[in-house]
């Protein structure tokens, strides 16, 4: 989904990109250049900085920002998310959320705003809620559709525009309990490699979900049944006691939950290896002779909770089939990557896999579904010439559409990063560093003489990792995605 350009205009995106910029030249830069770079003309780009000086001025009175030089107390995250909170698409989405309102002229009124310029800010967030084949709705102000979908889009938005769960609609006093045992239950070490930034999206999505919850919205049941990696019953329990609900209707809403935040692709990852093996326990005793691609080699360890990217594959095939919609939706990668004869074929052999697996509940036209969408995703294992090892933390939980799905079309195969990485000082000129914001990874690269950059959503959609993403495919190149505090619980090599 393309958040970023469903939620700003261009002029917005644009100063996003200059203040990349002047970050990345360590705040003393030249405007010429970041000119040449945008292909603007020098006229335009000093208008833009005029206008990023305004902005930055309003977070903090003190930024000074000439036509070579910033200082300033406010981060390229902090200007990010003030820039989401005013534009109008986050406002109307939030207010949703809070299902506030009856009708969209009294939105647009309390905004200062007319309706036609509502419905053209809003004309790209609509076509980014068709994909997920949801409708936003004018009297009331509302987004309807799969309550699932529903949800993944809320957290998918909230998560791209750093919204934190404190400046979402409060939990009622009935629900407030409910959430604490949820989180509770999924705070477990035997379940996940857990992190601060695990824990933050967990309770995103499951603040969420209560949220909706509450307002009397509810899941529809499973397409099929999931193997779980939780014990449900104290859960149920609660939800019957404090909503009134039958033990059929607490277990319907819980399992929905479990697998979207277990098993999910937005958080299967994060999984620790044995509860990976586990999933796949309960697929074998389904279907004995089940295999995720039988032929396709890159897949071939599987569940065996060391192969990340296998087990992530699975999972969105699974989230395709239960939902009929391809959860990853970002167009660039067919335009940059164009699926080949052996992505096909392994994309066939998944398909027809998922297919078995549900014998009688998975018809054709799901797996020529799935088939079509994971052409793209399977691409990168038809690669020969270069392999292309993506070490990614825990701590990267819920940035899919930030980053994975740029790079999952150049993937060999996934390792999992740990904090005692070392690197080999023959091929020191194999490795790059994504950074972000973390100083403990930027440090990391400096001290290993490594190139560094910053992640990806500080950069500009299309532009410098998708140039990276075609040298990696001509390079035996190693890319990491380096955070120190990911990790809780040491990965068991024995398990």
């Amino acid at each position: 989904m393309k958040i970023d350009f469903a939620m700003l205009t261009a002029k917005e995106t644009l100063k996003i990109r200059l203040l990349t910029f002047i970050n990345d030249e360590k705040r003393h830069f030249s405007l010429t250049e970041f000119a040449e770079m945008t292909k603007v003309s020098y006229s335009r780009a000093y208008h833009v900085l005029l206008n990023l000086r305004a902005d930055l001025e309003v977070l903090d009175r003190q930024t000074l920002l000439t036509k070579d030089d910033l200082v300033t107390s406010v981060t390229m995250d902090d200007y990010r998310r003030w820039l989401y909170r005013q534009s109008i698409p986050y406002q109307a989405m939030l207010a949703t959320l809070r299902e506030d309102y009856q009708q969209t002229s009294t939105f647009c009124a309390d905004l200062g705003i007319s309706t036609s310029t509502f419905n053209r800010r809003m004309k790209e967030m609509k076509q980014q809620l068709a994909q997920y084949d949801l409708q936003l709705t004018a009297n009331p102000l509302r987004v309807v559709g799969n309550e699932a979908l529903i949800q993944l889009l809320y957290f998918m938005l909230f998560s791209t525009t750093l919204t934190p769960v404190a400046d979402l609609p409060k939990l009622s006093a009935r629900m407030r309990p409910i959430h604490d045992q949820v989180m509770t239950t999924y705070a477990n070490g035997a379940i996940y490699q857990e992190s601060i930034s695990l824990t933050q999206r967990k309770d995103l999505l499951v603040t969420l979900a209560l949220l909706r919850l509450d307002q009397g919205h509810r899941y529809a049941p499973l397409r099929f049944p999931l193997g779980h990696l939780t014990d449900l019953r104290g859960l149920a329990g609660a939800l019957q006691t404090r909503l009134g609900d039958t033990p059929q209707e607490a277990l319907t809403e819980l399992a929905t939950l479990d697998y979207l935040l277990t098993s999910s692709p937005y958080f299967v990852r994060a999984l620790q290896p044995q509860a990976m093996q586990r999933i796949y326990l309960g697929i074998k005793q389904r279907l004995g002779s089940y295999e995720l691609a039988p032929g396709v080699r890159e897949l071939s360890d599987y569940a065996t909770g060391r192969d990340w990217f296998a087990n992530w594959l699975f999972s969105l095939c699974q989230f395709m089939l239960l939902f009929r919609v391809d959860p990853l939706l970002r167009p660039e990668i067919t335009a940059l990557y164009k699926p080949t004869e052996s992505s096909m074929a392994a994309a066939v052999a998944l398909a027809k896999s998922m297919g078995r697996l549900y014998p009688g509940e998975v018809a054709a036209a799901d797996v020529r579904l799935v088939q079509k969408h994971l052409s793209k995703y399977t691409n990168g294992l038809s690669l020969t010439e270069a392999k292309v090892e993506i070490l990614v933390t825990y701590d990267m939980i819920g940035v899919t559409t930030d980053i994975f799905n740029r790079l999952l079309s150049g993937v060999v195969h996934l390792s999992l990063l740990t904090d005692q990485t070392v690197i080999d000082a023959r091929n020191r000129d194999n490795y790059l560093v994504i950074y972000g914001v973390d100083p403990l990874a930027a440090g990391f690269a400096q001290h290993n003489r490594l190139e560094a950059f910053h992640w990806v959503k500080e950069l500009a959609y299309g532009e410098n990792l998708d140039r990276l993403i075609r040298v990696l495919r001509h390079h035996e190149l190693s890319l990491f995605a380096l955070d120190f505090n990911n990790r809780t619980h040491p990965l068991d090599e024995d398990s």
